[in-house]
């Protein structure tokens, strides 16, 4: 799968925790916590798990033991986080000790992001903005709790958070499908990734 797929993927699913949320606000007794709870979240980590194997497959968090090992925690997170996603599709009335365990990683996941944000800017190996992208994602996490800290649960903190959300993770599927494929990529600043000319 090459990073045009992946990043056609990561975009089609960057919107829907804004979708989800916005529609789960609207028909709360119908939809919130419900199977369609399960389906949004799903399609919203399996692109988010697109854009990070692209990560990956560029070595966007350079070659060093730690840029490569913190994709694959985040990986492992994610996959996590989509077993909980799956469990809700399938029996979306129960809340077993198990689901509560895989929902965690879920906000875990987005605190690894912000380590996984860090790694791709020290890197250097994307060119210009497209490298802050990633922590831009990780930080949505901290400023939307942040938000809600602030000015308390309400339907404006949780529109705030996830037009943040459309925004950040769209703008890191664009940065997937604006590179060019590579298996290999030498890490340093003299060589990076080459882009398309548009």
């Amino acid at each position: 799968m090459n990073n045009k797929t992946l990043g056609t993927l990561a975009l089609i699913g960057a919107p829907f925790l804004f979708i989800g949320m916005q529609l789960e606000e609207v028909y709360k007794q119908e939809l919130a916590y419900s199977w369609f709870t399960g389906a949004w979240e799903l399609i919203y980590i399996t692109a988010w798990l697109a854009s990070i194997v692209a990560l990956q497959r560029m070595k966007a968090a350079g070659t060093s033991r730690f840029g490569q090992g913190i994709l694959w925690v985040i990986i492992g997170t994610l996959l996590l986080a989509e077993a909980s996603n799956i469990y809700l599709l399938l029996f979306p009335k129960e809340r077993t000790t198990l689901f509560w365990i895989l929902d965690t990683f879920w906000p875990i996941s987005n605190l690894i992001m912000i380590l996984v944000g860090i790694a791709v800017v020290r890197a250097k190996v994307l060119p210009g903005w497209h490298r802050f992208v990633p922590l831009v994602v990780g930080l949505w996490f901290p400023v939307s709790m942040l938000v809600i800290t602030l000015w308390g649960r309400s339907q404006g903190t949780f529109l705030i958070g996830s037009i943040y959300s459309a925004i950040a993770w769209s703008l890191l599927a664009i940065v997937v499908l604006l590179t060019r494929d590579r298996h290999t990529v030498p890490c340093s600043p003299e060589n990076t990734l080459e882009f398309p000319k548009i």
